[in-house]
């Protein structure tokens, strides 16, 4: 298997859905998740995610190596891998995996690096499953309940991987929230970042340092990563031609959206609508 192998899925449970949720303004946008069954002595060399992956052993055992700290998984193991973090994973026996990617404030619920075992009650494990059959089910009103279930595995991998709560909001926290709101409000317009900076009363480059620090993402890479999700969900959700959906996703044309979308999804816009539209 090569890296490009890894983003086409034995059995894609879910493509894309943006939730908001409660008064931390939790934003999760599940890019994927998926099922699959992983091939004794099978490796998948070194690669990095966008987004937060979260990875559930249910059976096997291998190694995956997360920047430079080396692990060994058996099941009832899960795995945090942030953003941009490169891992790998070695598979020396049969392997079953759920994982998925999103979009995570880690400012509002920290999570950390590193594999770690499920809790004796085995409630990480539940809680991937009972979002796996959520989303294979589709029952009515099954995004809620996808909402509240994703939450709540960031919430209980927060509590039981030892991962610090956040600290008081300060009022600098209250600016940084106000401008992450700001940008997930006007993402599709032609956005002034510099402006925006100044009227909060920072330097641009003093901003960008902040609003990185807070969420993972230059305000840049937050503005991409929401346009690209969007599309997403313009892509499999209706039919708009694809010029359509870049000029409302914020993209000057088709050519600079292509571009984008090919760098941080792996595939073009029309590859990705022709695999997923019909899901």
């Amino acid at each position: 298997m090569n890296e490009g192998d890894y983003y086409v899925p034995e059995k894609i449970l879910y493509k894309m859905a943006i939730f908001r949720g409660g008064d931390l303004n939790l934003d999760a946008s599940l890019h994927f998740m998926m099922r699959a069954t992983r091939e004794a002595g099978s490796y998948i060399g070194f690669h990095a995610h966008n987004g937060l992956e979260l990875v559930y052993y249910a059976s096997g055992s291998g190694t995956t190596q997360i920047d430079k700290t080396k692990y060994g998984y058996e099941a009832g193991h899960f795995t945090v891998t942030q953003p941009n973090s490169k891992h790998d994973e070695f598979r020396k026996t049969e392997t079953d995996v759920l994982f998925l990617v999103c979009f995570h404030d880690n400012k509002r619920i920290p999570l950390r690096n590193g594999l770690y075992p499920d809790a004796a009650d085995g409630r990480i494990g539940q809680l991937f499953e009972a979002m796996a059959e959520e989303l294979y089910g589709k029952l009515s009103h099954y995004q809620l309940k996808l909402r509240s279930l994703l939450t709540e595995t960031i919430v209980e991998i927060s509590r039981l991987t030892g991962a610090p709560a956040p600290a008081a909001t300060e009022p600098a926290d209250r600016i940084l929230d106000y401008s992450r709101n700001y940008i997930e409000q006007y993402y599709g317009t032609r956005l002034d970042l510099p402006g925006l900076a100044r009227s909060l009363g920072y330097s641009y480059d003093h901003f960008r340092h902040m609003f990185k620090s807070y969420t993972g993402y230059s305000p840049m890479q937050f503005i991409v990563q929401r346009r690209i999700s969007e599309a997403k969900r313009m892509l499999t959700q209706d039919e708009k031609a694809l010029t359509t959906i870049a000029i409302n996703c914020g993209f000057s044309n088709s050519a600079q959206f292509s571009m984008m979308f090919k760098k941080e999804v792996g595939m073009p816009p029309k590859r990705y609508r022709e695999m997923y539209a019909d899901f």
